[in-house]
């Protein structure tokens, strides 16, 4: 009878140290902009009382439980689509039950470009039309490139003038190496007057006629 009393208690006391060995993992994923729940978060955790990793994905409610994990330290991995990830780190799981309450920060999105400038009524330039006439802009300037390789010569480049006499959407067509990035910026950066047609100001398509000329050596 004695036996069998002792036989009870160690498996009782082996029971109680099992028990106390592993621990369960609860807890919620909320945004942590507007604490609302964040349903199908995948909660990881890796530490060296394990071999491998334990996962969960979070409910409609955000929630998630993990059980049986050895007793230890964890680092958590929290990953959502449309989140950062969060990575917290020194959990220390010893037998019980633990909650916690991790708050993802959404992933910042750029700004929209701002829409293109509409040209659809723009025309190609014709005699008939008075010429774009530069207000004030840089000059095209010479690339390290262009200097030491001594380019020169002429560049052909269309590009859009609008009513308001920016330039944009400018295509090279006859190009110089190490040069077509240069007069294209320094075109985009100038402001003229527009063309005028029948009187009036016009988007145009024009083609600007650059002749380069290696700058003077100091």
């Amino acid at each position: 009878m004695r036996a069998a009393a002792l036989a009870i208690a160690l498996a009782l006391a082996g029971a109680a140290s099992a028990a106390e060995s592993t621990a369960t993992l609860a807890g919620v994923v909320v945004d942590a902009a507007t604490q609302a729940p964040v349903a199908e978060a995948q909660v990881t955790a890796r530490g060296p009382a394990m071999l491998g990793e334990q996962s969960a994905v979070t409910d409609e409610t955000g929630a998630f439980e993990m059980t049986f994990l050895p007793a230890g330290t964890y680092g958590l991995s929290v990953k959502r689509d449309g989140f950062q990830p969060f990575l917290p780190d020194g959990l220390v799981l010893r037998g019980r039950k633990v909650r916690i309450r991790l708050a993802l920060l959404q992933v910042e999105r750029a700004a929209p470009p701002p829409p293109p400038q509409q040209l659809e009524t723009a025309v190609e330039f014709n005699d008939s039309m008075t010429a774009p006439s530069m207000i004030s802009g840089p000059n095209p300037e010479y690339t390290q490139e262009a200097v030491e390789r001594g380019i020169e010569g002429v560049m052909q480049v269309r590009c859009a003038v609008t009513v308001t006499g920016a330039v944009r959407r400018c295509k090279v067509l006859k190009g110089l190496p190490y040069m077509d990035r240069a007069v294209i910026d320094a075109l985009e950066s100038r402001k003229y007057k527009p063309a005028i047609s029948q009187g009036k100001p016009v988007d145009v398509f024009y083609t600007f006629t650059l002749r380069l000329k290696l700058p003077a050596q100091q």
